[in-house]
């Protein structure tokens, strides 16, 4: 057996068909096609067996501890031809290479197989925990073997020896540790994204091996992941639980006073007919139903909730146009001319106490200011202001021209139909 150092792969270091070597390396991984093997190799490897063979024996380890029994080794051609593939076999804690290596099957000469007596080969690692493929004896160099042999699938001398150890290097991994920057109070517990496998995770809201935001609490804390004594960090912050659930229900009077509207979680976003914000006035929307929307977060972020509630509008009494009217004489009646169906009136003097109610009549029994209030089935309310004048002497006070004839005659100009003059006792003159 004979082996040659090659120098760390690069892209310029040329082997066998003028090919760098890691071009080689990579020629050869794929996918596997099942019907040629009765035992499946992982993707990274993949082969075509011939009809000629000669077994490799030994032992892998990696950093001189035995290689993992779901691991795989397999032999390359210079040519970049994956030559053979076998899996670990662990026995008594060591870990043993039995591995066929195939020849270049001579009835297909357009095909390059595998290997010939002339050709040298190399070995290689694929880590199954890492998934990743160790040359040997390291990554950055490569050595050579020489001396295969048909022999039918017997051991090929010089590589007969199961006693043999081959160890690869691995450049140790440094641990890592990685997930969102922030989460909810109320969100379901997630694992982070740990490496190198087999390591473990320590800090507040970690239970079996997850981060439980419930468990850690609000607040900004640190999560450690431990490998071989070497740790590395994360820091998570648990925000409050967002509840956009709205509390404002109504229902509300089309002239009511814009109102404030209210969440379980206060801010975040209101939109809507009639919000403006975060504030609902009636008088900008239509009688009927209006949908209003809370949103907290973006729909991206850690937290993020949404709640949308229907707020109904009912219309409120429209002014009736009131008329002071005179029945007979001496009694004078506020009246509602066109009443509105379902809506009752009720009458108050300026100091707000009721004078009348339920109808839309009212009888006046002096001159003055006063409120009227009209209120519909819905309970939607109006109040006006409205001032009474009698018509009679005091109304015509200023329309009246007295021209005294004589002593005992007077002319009254007034644009009155009718026109009655009393003495001082109450007579009539």
């Amino acid at each position: 057996m004979r082996l040659d150092y090659i120098a760390p792969m690069n892209s310029t270091n040329a082997i066998a068909k003028g090919l760098p070597i890691w071009v080689a390396l990579v020629a050869c991984l794929g996918w596997m096609t099942l019907e040629n093997h009765a035992v499946a190799q992982p993707a990274e490897f993949d082969f075509s067996p011939t009809n000629s063979s000669g077994t490799f024996y030994g032992q892998a380890t990696v950093n001189g501890t035995p290689a993992n029994a779901n691991d795989w080794v397999a032999a390359f051609d210079m040519a970049g031809n994956c030559a053979g593939v076998a899996q670990i076999v662990l026995n008594d804690g060591l870990a043993y290479i039995n591995l066929p290596i195939y020849g270049d099957d001579m009835t297909t000469a357009g095909v390059d197989e595998g290997i010939t007596g002339a050709e040298e080969f190399t070995l290689h690692l694929w880590r199954a925990a890492s998934g990743t493929v160790l040359n040997y004896p390291a990554m950055d160099a490569i050595l050579t073997f020489s001396g295969w042999t048909n022999t039918n699938g017997a051991p090929m001398p010089g590589f007969d020896d199961p006693t043999e150890v081959y160890n690869f290097e691995e450049a140790a991994i440094p641990p890592s540790i990685s997930g969102p920057e922030s989460t909810c109070l109320n969100a379901d517990p997630f694992a982070l994204a740990t490496a190198p496998a087999g390591g473990v995770l320590v800090g507040p809201g970690v239970d079996n091996g997850l981060f439980n935001p419930a468990l850690a609490g609000e607040g900004v804390h640190t999560v450690d992941y431990i490998v071989d004594g070497v740790l590395a960090s994360w820091t998570i912050t648990v925000l409050p639980t967002l509840d956009a659930t709205i509390l404002t229900e109504g229902p509300f009077c089309e002239d009511d006073d814009a109102v404030v509207l209210e969440a379980v979680t206060a801010g975040g976003v209101w939109a809507g007919d009639g919000v403006f914000d975060g504030v609902f006035d009636p008088a900008f929307v239509s009688p009927g139903t209006v949908n209003v929307t809370h949103t907290l977060g973006q729909p991206q972020d850690a937290c993020y909730d949404t709640d949308q509630q229907a707020l109904t509008v009912y219309p409120s009494p429209f002014f009736p146009n009131l008329e002071l009217i005179q029945p007979s004489a001496g009694v004078f009646h506020g009246v509602v001319p066109f009443g509105q169906t379902d809506v009752e009136y009720s009458w108050y003097n300026m100091l707000g106490e009721l004078l009348a109610e339920g109808d839309t009549l009212y009888n006046v029994v002096e001159e003055g200011d006063f409120l009227f209030q009209a209120t519909n089935t819905y309970g939607c309310t109006s109040t006006w202001t409205w001032a009474f004048v009698f018509p009679g002497v005091q109304d015509l006070k200023r329309e009246v021209e007295w021209t005294w004839l004589s002593e005992t005659h007077v002319e009254i100009d007034a644009a009155v139909e009718g026109l009655e003059i009393y003495n001082s006792l109450g007579q009539v003159l």
